[in-house]
């Protein structure tokens, strides 16, 4: 699996975010499309994360991986860890999305009037 599609998305959101900051929207319907885009992209990567979790256990499992100190507990404590967070920020990003939307309906509802 190679990080570039994860760069891609970086690059994206910090163009996204310097056009943002020059002023780059003229109507509440380009802000409108834009926040619908990034709610997608928040649910993508609440549904990503799990995948990744998944690969990190499966590494450890298959051997392809071990704690620097060597000791087994060491890196199931490590993975279980990585997991917890994997498993909050998956959270986070449905919220994000969530949110998003609502901000979405409220630029639509602004939009209308």
């Amino acid at each position: 699996m190679s990080p570039a599609p994860a760069e891609q998305a970086q690059t994206a959101l910090r163009r996204l975010r310097r056009e943002a900051g020059a002023g780059g929207y003229e109507s509440p319907a380009e802000l409108y499309r834009t926040l619908g885009s990034l709610s997608i992209l928040a649910d993508d990567l609440s549904e990503l994360l799990p995948d990744l979790s998944g690969h990190l256990e499966e590494a450890l499992l298959a051997g392809r991986m071990r704690h620097l100190s060597g000791d087994a507990q060491a890196a199931w404590d490590a993975v279980a860890s990585a997991a917890h967070s994997i498993s909050v920020a998956r959270f986070t990003a449905l919220l994000v999305g969530q949110e998003i939307q609502k901000a979405q309906t409220a630029i639509r509802d602004l939009a209308a009037a």
